[in-house]
């Protein structure tokens, strides 16, 4: 099929996971174009959207005028977007223009939406990694499932064994998560924090701590690998749900430390595949665990990398995304 993501491709993002998937599938994609991470999430872009969308104009903004021009030319099947929110009048010029399949597989927390987002009717299938989210929106709409995230194994797979004792955190310094990192830094645990600058109101200790990388693809699987173990801890408004990280680390075969949820169960088996901590008091005692029992760990990220691999690739999700277009 002609399938366009409704979002620019730059190395390890959605988009560019998602293409890698289709086209190996044997899809013919097309995306909103290929962009640098460090254009992409430039403070200038992000400001300009929060003051379009604060003073509510223009309805068509750059991105959604490209996605329009790519799709009348590339005439698509199925458009699927990635975590986006687009006006309706955009959805339903899509309609009127080639009459593709709309799709939204949306791998936020529910609660980060800011408009309609994927509540839009004109949205033919919708996808969801909260089952508490896709239970309260099937009130409303029977169109939407539950589909986690995902690891790519082109990138996302083994590269190297532990090379240090660092806690490894890769992702975006949130008030949780610096809070969390912030109590581990008291108690003398080493940490190593990777991926977009940390904001100007971060915690001092937070950014002489940041790496002021951002890690992709291989580079990423390799930090993940070579520490002791990662940790992986979840935004107050994440729900029932894991993110993008859990499977990454996992394929890289990196150790994970990661914040319970039941959601967790439903694609890992923790203790073997994962470790699992509800307090902070055992998050400790993980971390010393991992010290103490190197041949346990390995079997342990042994375990994940095969299960990741097994079950839990990008192209296992489209294949469940496409499966309910038949």
């Amino acid at each position: 099929m002609r399938i366009l993501i409704a979002g620019y491709s730059y190395e390890d993002s959605f988009a560019d996971n998602a293409r890698c998937a289709l086209e190996e599938l044997g899809h013919e994609v097309r995306t909103l174009g290929d962009v640098a991470h460090i254009r992409y999430s430039s403070t200038l872009r992000h400001l300009a959207r929060a003051v379009m969308e604060r003073i509510g104009r223009p309805v068509i903004d750059g991105d959604a005028r490209r996605l329009l021009k790519i799709a009348r030319a590339f005439r698509p099947q199925v458009v699927l977007a990635l975590t986006a929110e687009y006006p309706p009048e955009v959805l339903a010029e899509l309609k009127r223009s080639s009459g593709p399949a709309l799709l939204l597989w949306w791998a936020d927390s529910p609660a980060n939406a800011r408009r309609w987002a994927f509540m839009d009717p004109q949205w033919d299938l919708v996808f969801l990694k909260d089952i508490a989210a896709v239970r309260k929106v099937r009130l409303v709409r029977r169109d939407v499932h539950l589909l986690h995230e995902a690891m790519n194994p082109r990138w996302h797979r083994p590269v190297s064994g532990q090379r240090n004792d660092s806690i490894v955190v890769a992702g975006n310094c949130y008030p949780f998560r610096q809070a969390l990192l912030n109590r581990l830094m008291a108690d003398g645990v080493d940490v190593a924090l990777y991926g977009s600058n940390p904001p100007r109101w971060a915690l001092p200790e937070i950014r002489k701590r940041h790496a002021g990388r951002y890690v992709v693809r291989e580079e990423k699987s390799r930090v993940f690998s070579e520490g002791l173990a990662c940790l992986n801890s979840f935004n107050v408004s994440e729900g029932n749900s894991i993110n993008c990280r859990a499977f990454e680390v996992a394929g890289a075969a990196g150790l994970q430390l990661i914040e319970y949820r039941p959601a967790i169960e439903d694609c890992f088996d923790p203790g073997k595949e994962l470790l699992v901590f509800h307090s902070y008091e055992e998050l400790l005692e993980l971390i010393e665990r991992a010290r103490r029992a190197p041949t346990e760990m390995r079997r342990i990220r042994d375990a994940g990398a095969r299960r990741a691999r097994d079950e839990h690739t990008y192209r296992h999700r489209m294949e469940t995304i496409l499966r309910h277009l038949a």
